[in-house]
């Protein structure tokens, strides 16, 4: 049963892009909800995965090494995010911006028998539907055409794969800006919060209802929603089908004034899935690696001097580039490295969103909409999956 009011009592435990993206869904239906948002660290800043990360909406870049379901989520996903934004621009200024540039694929001559194996992959995963209308997809461009599109990358490559309808997001803005808008909507932020289980209740008065339980007290709310991606490890550690483990990413910020790019470049790289992702004012955020670890220590001498290698490969611009920030995380992931909604009676959990957390969270926040006004209970992780028109 529902809790009395008429109101629906909501709390969502971790404010990454997961929560944050859940409450704007939730506040942005017809139903009457109150959200509160708990998260341990503070409201502009902290340790989220969410804040290490190029903010990338890569599904066609992902196919070389996703299932088809990520694409099928991320396209769906990348259709949400103009919403999203439109949304927060009401509140916030300056207002977010979608960087829609498309990517460009490169390659140097000693790995382009990877860059034909990762064109080949995208030819052999996409949907036929696509591949029928493929130039708007992804296009080929020789040296002439790449010289056109990106000069400066024309002097290094002698080919690209251009891949239009990708796109990308300023992660701390966009950060940012949820937050701001939650707050001015109404959503109860409690901050610097730490949150010790959560549970559905069974007996007394508040049977039915689930609960927050803090070092202080308890919170009863109709629903509790957890998304603190590792922050939830120990509660899937029975769970041998579903255990979550932590998968390290470096991110490093640079400011290269000798630097113009419009585009998202994707350098093809024997250890590295390697994005350079523009922002304004000759901004330029180079990440991720992508490696089996839980140290949530400082970036290492090894993937700093790679990865700063990697961009001087791109652009001998950024030999003059100043590091502004050097970052390292661990993001969430189960054995499959899909993502995984599931519910107990009161209790829903969503996690695992690996490297996608910015390409799959719209989507997932709708779906976990569905779910919680639909009452449905646990379901198989297809059933995530719909036709995306």
């Amino acid at each position: 049963m529902t809790h009395a009011s008429s109101t629906r009592q909501i709390a969502i435990v971790g404010a990454g892009i997961m929560g944050r993206l859940l409450a704007w869904q939730l506040i942005n239906r017809l139903e009457s909800v109150t959200v509160t948002l708990f998260d341990k660290d503070p409201i502009d800043n902290g340790g989220a995965a969410a804040y290490t990360a190029a903010g990338m909406l890569a599904p066609y870049s992902e196919l070389e090494s996703a299932e088809f379901d990520v694409f099928e989520m991320g396209m769906a996903s990348l259709a949400r995010w103009p919403a999203v934004l439109s949304s927060i621009n009401a509140t916030v200024h300056p207002p977010l911006t979608l960087f829609s540039g498309g990517t460009l694929v490169v390659a140097h001559q000693q790995d382009m028998a990877d860059f034909q194996r990762f064109y080949q992959h995208l030819v052999t995963k996409l949907p036929s539907v696509l591949l029928d209308d493929s130039a708007a997809h992804m296009q080929v461009l020789q040296q002439a055409q790449l010289q056109l599109c990106a000069p400066q990358l024309a002097t290094r490559f002698n080919n690209a794969l251009y891949l239009p309808n990708e796109a990308w997001l300023d992660t701390n803005q966009v950060m940012q800006g949820l937050a701001t808008y939650l707050q001015a909507n109404g959503v109860h932020w409690q901050a610097n919060c730490h949150v010790s289980k959560i549970e559905n209740i069974t007996k007394g008065k508040h049977a039915g209802r689930a609960a927050v339980h803090l070092p202080s007290a308890k919170q009863v709310f109709d629903n509790v929603i957890d998304c603190r991606g590792l922050g939830a490890k120990r509660d899937f550690a029975t769970q041998k089908s579903q255990q979550l483990r932590g998968v390290r990413g470096e991110v490093i910020t640079l400011h290269a004034p000798d630097v113009t790019l419009k585009h998202a470049v994707r350098l093809i790289h024997p250890r590295y899935k390697l994005y350079i992702a523009p922002r304004d004012a000759h901004h330029f955020v180079i990440g991720a690696s992508q490696i089996e670890s839980e140290d949530q220590g400082p970036i290492s001498v090894r993937s700093t001097l790679e990865l700063l290698s990697a961009a001087y490969s791109i652009d001998a611009g950024f030999a003059e580039a100043k590091i502004l920030n050097c970052a390292s995380n661990c993001r969430p992931a189960f054995t499959d490295n899909l993502p995984k909604i599931s519910c107990n009676k009161r209790v829903m959990q969503i996690n695992g969103l690996f490297r996608h957390g910015y390409l799959l969270a719209p989507y997932l926040a709708q779906q976990a909409c569905e779910r919680l006004f639909s009452q449905a209970q646990a379901l198989p992780f297809s059933e995530l999956i719909q036709e995306v028109s």
